[in-house]
């Protein structure tokens, strides 16, 4: 037991124990805290709020703290805090730094919450990406990871501005670049893609970790992932963050286990995504690519392949079969924007092999500005498509499919190569695509819709970004932990049932598990 008044080795499961996402773990040894990852938990998020009802961002912290959106604990932006939040009443908890996995949103989507001077450590794929839709998009408060605009009090000190614009620059935070820093990477991160300067933080490799880190590529279904581990006082902690094995870097993920289990870890804290949803297919993305790519050659009008925007893998397998079909790819500009952040990093021009969507829009952002001026050879306007639709593959999901009023296609495949839904509001999501796309005679693969109004997919067209249950085990049991801490599923018993050797923990949230 350590002496004076260093608590314990912990690791403490703020949020993330049984939904999948919204993972937030702390680790405490030898007098440091780390997080590993901070993301945004949609399964309770979407319990309130949707679209057009989200957290004020007038009021800062106010609304998380008060609808269990972020943990009760004295880590948050000073300047994101109102008169009504009283700091005291948060319990204090040590943090050095925060690992994170890879920029999806539900284990990274809350980090702008946190104080700008924790630093975060990731690959500098994971920052580039961050950094990319942030530049692109209007993110909420919490989601402002890579930099914030200062907010102050208003007269009224339950309200926060944001300062202003044309004299305070957005302060950036410190990211300690695990992998090393491109050179394109540190061009980019001092690009300010808005009126509004940015004062950009650090961007460089660690000089120096608060305790003893080791980050190992794992396989996802966007780039940049990695898993850590941890050195403590009661021996190693690991975190696999999000992974699989039939990825192209399938390989990757079986490395790391090797590693890991020369680490004989105390803890592994494992991802269980698929444990409750073991009637899915075992697709690898060539699968994808040759299902895929077999309905595109049957059809002579237009194409629209719906995917995860970040599942830069599965967009270059529609690359390839739009190279292979004889047509043009097409993404929309943000797309665009955050596949250059990507080349900032691996040095592929992706969006050479491309061509980018014009939306008929009022104004433009800066960043789009610059963008179209740099491409405006491979620009496609809405008029475009519609006198020539079967010479292209539009890269659009729900939230662009508001862009057919103005190509006004007659019939042609909709190609559905995402994730299934699992929840009430997806399922209403999937019958207003289906609205939709009924409206244009156009063909669908991936899903259907049940005589009850609710999505039936089919398998073939997407291949998960998670290990299957099987793997899980497997990986377990090649890892050989003392104990197995599930997180990130719906089913952590599943774990107990299946693992044979060590001992299964199954984690609440706000528990403290002890390592010593």
């Amino acid at each position: 037991m350590p002496s004076g008044d260093l608590l314990p080795p912990s690791v403490f499961i703020l949020d993330g124990a049984h939904t999948i996402g919204g993972t937030k773990i702390h680790l405490e040894t030898r007098g440091r805290g780390l997080l590993l990852d901070f993301g945004i938990n949609f399964s309770r998020m979407s319990m309130y709020y949707e679209e057009y009802l989200k957290p004020r961002t007038g009021r800062g912290i106010h609304d998380y703290l008060a609808m269990g959106l972020a943990p009760p604990f004295r880590v948050y932006r000073e300047d994101i805090i109102p008169e009504d939040v009283d700091p005291s009443t948060l319990a204090p908890l040590r943090v050095d730094g925060i690992l994170l996995t890879h920029a999806h949103m539900d284990h990274s989507g809350c980090v702008g919450l946190l104080r700008m001077d924790i630093p975060v450590y990731c690959t500098a794929m994971t920052a580039a990406i961050l950094k990319g839709v942030q530049d692109s998009g209007r993110v909420e408060l919490h989601a402002q990871s890579v930099y914030a605009p200062p907010r102050e009090r208003d007269e009224d000190g339950r309200l926060l501005r944001t300062s202003e614009w044309k004299t305070v620059p957005s302060a950036g935070r410190d990211f300690l670049i695990l992998d090393g820093v491109p050179e394109g990477l540190a061009e980019f991160w001092r690009k300010s893609p808005g009126s509004r300067r940015v004062s950009p933080g650090r961007l460089e490799p660690p000089a120096e970790t608060p305790l003893q880190i080791e980050h190992f590529p794992v396989d996802h279904s966007i780039f940049g992932a990695t898993a850590f581990a941890v050195d403590t006082e009661a021996g190693w902690v690991v975190y696999t963050g999000d992974l699989r094995t039939h990825g192209a870097r399938g390989r990757d993920t079986r490395r790391f286990v090797e590693r890991a289990a020369g680490l004989r870890p105390k803890i592994l804290i494992i991802e269980g995504t698929r444990c409750s949803r073991r009637g899915g297919g075992e697709e690898s993305e060539e699968d994808v690519y040759e299902n895929c790519r077999g309905v595109a050659e049957e059809e002579k009008g237009l194409i629209i392949a719906d995917f995860s925007p970040r599942n830069f893998e599965r967009l270059e397998t529609f690359m390839r079969i739009a190279e292979e079909t004889g047509r043009h790819l097409v993404v929309t500009p943000r797309d665009a924007y955050v596949l250059g952040a990507v080349e900032a990093v691996d040095g592929v021009d992706r969006v050479g092999r491309l061509h980018v969507f014009r939306p008929i829009k009022e104004k433009w952002d800066r960043w789009e500005e610059e963008l179209m001026g740099r491409i405006e050879d491979r620009l496609v306007d809405p008029r475009d498509v519609s006198r020539d639709p079967g010479r292209y593959i539009l890269c659009f999901s729900f939230w662009d499919i508001k862009n057919l009023l103005d190509i006004k296609p007659d019939g042609g495949l909709y190609i559905y190569s995402s994730s299934e839904a699992f929840n009430e509001e997806d399922v209403f999501d999937f019958s207003r695509l289906w609205n939709w796309i009924s409206m244009f005679g156009m063909r669908v693969v991936g899903f259907s819709m049940d005589r009850d109004g609710k999505p039936v997919f089919t398998g073939g067209f997407h291949a998960s970004g998670h290990a299957s249950p099987q793997e899980l085990v497997e990986m377990v049991e090649a890892i050989s932990p003392e104990v197995v801490v599930p997180v990130h599923t719906e089913d952590p018993e599943f774990f107990r049932a299946n693992v044979k050797g060590p001992q299964v923990r199954i984690p609440r949230n706000g528990e403290r598990i002890l390592l010593g």
